[in-house]
């Protein structure tokens, strides 16, 4: 009876993550609003920093089917970014439950 009830949990568990993965769309706005935050952080709080991270973010995010590859491993996905189109990513990120962990920083240089 135990080993149903762990199998039944584990099943649960692996179902869930399954229907958590996040997909293109929920990446899409991941990238709006970490890029968004970086470029707060680089330029400071302020209405410029407001104006450029809002605006390069969403340009940036309207791109990202185009210069990231998607790889799913049905519980989990991870998305890797080409910003510079040289077939070497500038940064990963891994997709899991419906939240995003930035596993490669993103940077301009590989």
């Amino acid at each position: 009876m135990k080993n149903l009830l762990a199998l039944v949990l584990v099943l649960g568990i692996v179902g869930l993550l399954f229907v958590t993965n996040p997909g293109m769309e929920e990446f899409q706005s991941f990238v709006r609003t970490h890029a968004a935050h970086r470029v707060e952080q680089e330029l400071g709080r302020g209405a410029l920093s407001d104006a450029l991270g809002g605006a390069g973010a969403e340009v940036l995010a309207t791109y990202v089917p185009d210069i990231t590859t998607r790889r799913t491993y049905l519980v989990c996905s991870t998305y890797a970014v080409d910003l510079d189109d040289d077939g070497r990513p500038n940064g990963r990120v891994l997709g899991l439950a419906g939240q995003f962990l930035v596993i490669e920083d993103f940077s301009a240089d590989d």
